[in-house]
């Protein structure tokens, strides 16, 4: 019994193995092309992502100095303020002693009343109150806007830190290894049907009938 061999010579099947070893050159270039390429895709990614991070890193650096700055100097004004005030109300206790003593003397010296006397140092002690509450009540407003400062100089820092977001990465295309792979595969199927190393099922005659 005669059997039929798809292999009909040597010459289709060498012509079929050169054209798959062609494919598989073209197709080992390919991939080794695109892998080049999605590497240096990557690394201008990463280069890119890391630039962006050193920039936030100065921003939020520059932004934190300059907020500290600030909120150090909001504190050293309400500080000094709040000394000053110290002072005022000490030399009104002060004067108001002193006020006083001159007060006795005079009176002793004009025969003033005792109670007339009373009335007058009252009266000015009053006067020395209402000047020092006036004064506690303006450095109540001054400290509370300087609190206010603060805090606005907070959400200032806050802006500034996040002004500049991290870098998203563009995602690189993977490598294509089917396709190269299934190229060589097409194109020695193709040379092969072409020289006859290969019979195609589709193309083969039915046998005639009687």
């Amino acid at each position: 019994m005669r059997h039929e061999h798809r292999y009909l010579s040597c010459e289709p099947v060498s012509l079929t193995a050169a054209s798959m070893g062609v494919a598989a050159m073209g197709a080992g270039a390919s991939i080794y092309g695109q892998h080049q390429q999605n590497e240096a895709a990557s690394q201008v990614e990463q280069q890119r992502a890391e630039a962006v991070d050193e920039q936030i890193h100065e921003n939020r650096k520059r932004a934190t100095a300059d907020y500290l700055q600030k909120v150090e100097d909001e504190i050293l004004a309400d500080s000094q303020e709040k000394q000053a005030l110290a002072e005022k109300q000490h030399d009104l206790d002060r004067n108001e002693r002193a006020a006083g003593a001159t007060a006795k003397v005079t009176a002793a010296e004009s025969g003033v009343a005792g109670q007339t006397l009373a009335d007058i140092q009252q009266d000015y002690r009053y006067q020395v109150e209402q000047t020092k509450a006036r004064l506690g009540l303006n450095q109540e407003n001054s400290s509370y806007q300087h609190s206010r400062m603060i805090d606005a100089y907070r959400t200032e820092y806050e802006n500034r830190a996040n002004a500049v977001k991290p870098y998203q990465k563009n995602p690189v295309k993977p490598t294509d290894w089917f396709g190269p792979l299934f190229s060589v595969a097409q194109a020695g199927l193709n040379t092969g049907i072409q020289t006859g190393a290969f019979v195609n099922p589709l193309l083969q005659k039915p046998p005639a009938t009687k």
